[in-house]
């Protein structure tokens, strides 16, 4: 992002899945300073029924047919990951800037050749580590677990409802779910490296994994353990986050819509969920908009998702080699 925008900002949305309507939401807040052009997505009533919802003029099927019928500042990608690549090549070839959703790319390799905001509550954390409050950060577990890929009481799976490309994906929960949550560890603990991590394959109906643990390493050697699975009987179908932070004066545990400081100044800050959700994409859209006008440069560029999809590849081969180790010991 190398020059400012002027308004009104011509921008197009790639993809749309369950995703964009928090993206589209989020651009139409920001009122004349922007103008929403078209939708591109290669299921045609898919796309024609988000634009029809956000009073979207176009709808194309192909970057080809985006890039020739219309001249656009920028390109908020919203498609799947293994898409990411592609739309941003053809983006900068036509010299567009871009938002695109996490990851960068599918995998670290294809993430360095091409070279968010957070959620409300991790953004009150960040100040509350960063001020001291805490003292020295000792230990980090991050974990989410939801029933969303169980078959629930009516019979349906809402995760797969709601996102039916994740049955596929051969990489699941730690490529496209706790990515974010190593995301987030990274923002609030600094640089981390990966020590261990285990994953296990439990729904004969999905591809990749439903369950990862990944042990990591701040400076010092204090640890972050991130964790999750997407088949926990008895939990609600909708991820809920639980992190707890130990500091060396107080600590603090961030559980669903609730933080709380425990310590001297003990307190809690309560956040409404579907509203701070809503937030967040408001938050990283109207940061990306002012970029645009003023040229100033995004908070987390590419270089930055670089360090989360490092983590992600070390976690897999990590996983991988203890997998084989198992299996040799067992023969």
């Amino acid at each position: 992002m190398n020059s400012r925008r002027t308004a009104p900002i011509k921008v197009a949305l790639a993809g749309a899945g369950m995703i964009s309507w928090y993206h589209l939401t989020a651009w139409r807040k920001l009122g004349d300073r922007v103008r929403l052009l078209a939708v591109c997505e290669p299921d045609p009533e898919r796309g024609s029924r988000r634009a029809a919802e956000f009073d979207i003029a176009r709808v194309y099927r192909t970057a080809e047919e985006l890039f020739a019928g219309e001249k656009i500042d920028a390109l908020d990608i919203a498609s799947p990951r293994e898409s990411h690549v592609a739309w941003i090549d053809e983006a900068a070839a036509h010299g567009v800037d871009v938002l695109c959703q996490k990851p960068l790319a599918p995998t670290l390799a294809e993430a360095e050749a091409v070279i968010g905001r957070f959620r409300p509550w991790y953004r009150d954390l960040a100040e509350i580590v960063r001020s001291g409050e805490l003292g020295d950060v000792l230990q980090a577990v991050m974990r989410m677990h939801s029933s969303e890929f169980l078959t629930d009481a009516n019979g349906r799976r809402p995760g797969l409802e709601r996102q039916p490309f994740m049955a596929r994906e051969t990489r699941l929960m730690i490529a496209e779910v706790l990515i974010h949550h190593l995301d987030v560890v990274r923002f609030l603990c600094g640089p981390l490296r990966v020590i261990e991590a285990r994953t296990l394959h439990t729904d004969a109906d999905v591809v990749g994994e439903t369950a990862a643990t990944i042990l990591l390493e701040m400076a010092g050697g204090r640890s972050v353990v991130v964790t999750g699975t997407i088949t926990a009987p008895g939990f609600p179908p909708r991820t809920k986050d639980r992190l707890e932070i130990v500091g060396s004066k107080a600590s603090a545990v961030l559980d669903a819509e609730e933080l709380s400081v425990l310590g001297p100044n003990a307190r809690k800050i309560h956040y409404e969920l579907d509203a701070a959700y809503q937030a967040s994409f408001d938050g990283a859209i109207s940061h990306f908009a002012q970029c645009l006008e003023s040229g100033a440069p995004f908070e987390t560029d590419a270089a930055d998702n670089l360090h989360t999809l490092r983590l992600v590849e070390d976690a897999y081969s990590a996983a991988a080699v203890a997998r084989s180790a198992a299996g040799a010991a067992r023969t």
